[in-house]
């Protein structure tokens, strides 16, 4: 037990380290967006029912002319933010997948089907998205979480490697190289707004 005990105090203290260090050197080149007055209203509207889903959404123009067009039209009667939003954003919709289990299968056969089903990438660099752009392949959690986790990533690829998916683990090591490489440290998942905290394991 005291073994694990100094184990988990390095791992939390490196994670912890992560985090003030990175929330110091690295700029978010999103923030002003999570600053406007745009962005405020909707989440304080309560548009959607999950937080997620607004900052999820692509833009369909830089984040600066968005915020200002809101400040001008926000003032024309009858104004309606939800249709703005509609009009300007746009559910990229990666990989939409229906998926039903199979009762038959056993666990491993469900869990080999699964790769395919959560698999992504590589992706593209689009300026107008919170996607972080990853290089290679890789496995997300699914559900609402649509891009890479660093905690959860751990997990996968342990039964990445169990399942003889070498190439895919391969891969998300690789990703995860080219997050430190291209921004000094591995965020809690890939979008802008995590980009002053990271997970462990460190």
């Amino acid at each position: 037990m005291k073994v694990k005990g100094v184990y988990l105090f390095l791992f939390l203290t490196a994670a912890v380290f992560v985090q003030c260090r990175t929330s110091v050197e690295i700029e978010d080149p999103a923030t002003g967006f999570y600053e406007t007055e745009l962005f405020k209203d909707v989440q304080l509207a309560h548009l959607y029912e999950d937080s997620k889903t607004f900052v999820d959404l692509e833009r369909d123009e830089d984040f600066g002319t968005l915020a200002n067009r809101y400040l001008t039209e926000r003032e024309h009667p009858g104004f309606d933010l939800m249709d703005f939003v509609q009009a300007h954003f746009r559910d990229p919709g990666q990989k939409k997948v229906s998926f039903t289990s199979d009762m038959n299968r056993d666990m491993y056969s469900h869990i080999g089907v699964m790769w395919d089903v959560l698999g992504r990438g590589p992706d593209t660099l689009n300026p107008n998205s919170s996607r972080i752009p990853l290089p290679h392949p890789y496995i997300v959690p699914g559900g609402r979480f649509k891009e890479i986790y660093y905690w959860d990533s751990y997990f996968t690829m342990i039964g990445l490697v169990s399942d003889n998916r070498m190439d895919i683990a391969e891969d998300m090591v690789a990703n995860f190289a080219h997050l430190i490489d291209s921004l000094g440290f591995i965020p809690n998942g890939t979008r802008d707004y995590y980009l002053t905290r990271s997970q462990p394991p460190f």
